[in-house]
């Protein structure tokens, strides 16, 4: 249920303008999900989240851009050690160059954090479990855009 929350949050605060815990606390109650402001704000806390100043001198809640940034560099460096995307059921396997799938996970681990409910690593492949196979399917057209990876 937290990993589930937690990526509502980051939904929500992706599409709106959150400029207070009290905001996020209802549009998470709106979406149905039944929170405290305490658990909200464990929450902000848990993603990193901070508040960034708009045109009007309020402040908002956003990702960190450090982390965006980061995040960026690190796909990019590993886009070339990406063999192939392919999504079965709820899962998505990432094949990779050997010796190169663990470094891959961690980005996408840092990447996704609460969006799938877990990765696997070994040598040469990652295994991405998702909860539905519509999530599996839209979440590896994400990774080869965001790999720029050709099938």
């Amino acid at each position: 249920m937290k990993q589930k929350r937690q990526q509502q949050i980051l939904k929500i605060i992706s599409e709106s303008d959150i400029k207070t815990q009290e905001e996020l606390t209802y549009a998470l109650k709106s979406a149905g999900f039944l929170v405290t402001q305490a658990t909200v704000s464990r929450d902000i806390k848990e993603l990193g989240l901070i508040k960034l100043s708009l045109s009007d001198g309020t402040y908002k809640y956003a990702i960190t851009q450090e982390e965006k940034k980061d995040n960026k560099e690190h796909i990019s460096i590993f886009s070339k050690s990406v063999l192939s995307i392919k999504s079965a059921m709820h899962t998505i396997v990432v094949k990779t160059s050997s010796g190169m799938a663990n470094a891959v996970a961690a980005t996408l681990d840092s990447v996704l954090k609460n969006e799938v409910l877990g990765t696997i690593a070994g040598d040469d492949t990652i295994l991405i479990i998702l909860d539905s196979e519509e999530q599996a399917e839209k979440m590896s057209s994400r990774l080869l855009k965001m790999f720029n990876w050709k099938e």
